[in-house]
């Protein structure tokens, strides 16, 4: 018997002071659009805190934290969801600093 895995979710800094400003809300658009044939949540949130880094996208399971987010980055974020990958070039290690 076989485990179910965990369903992808993707969450999107919206609302946030700075990700809203350089293009959250269309790349939270973009992700929605690649998900749509895929068992994918994909939805807006407050802020990540990871603003020096918006827009900022946070993939899990596994808590994968994306900055610097373009709409043409959409159809890879979705893809690293399904199979659970990380994409080393998105990729952020740290929060801010508070």
């Amino acid at each position: 018997m076989t485990e179910k895995q965990e369903r992808p979710k993707i969450f999107v800094c919206t609302k946030g002071k700075k990700c809203p400003k350089k293009g959250g809300e269309d790349v939270c658009a973009a992700i929605q659009a690649a998900a749509a044939k895929h068992d994918i949540s994909v939805k807006g949130s407050k802020c990540l805190d990871l603003c020096k880094k918006g827009p900022v996208v946070v993939v899990s399971p596994g808590k994968r934290r994306y900055g610097r987010v373009k709409v043409s980055d959409a159809q890879a974020i979705v893809d690293s969801a399904l199979h659970g990958t990380e994409l080393g070039d998105l990729a952020v290690t740290s929060k801010k600093k508070k």
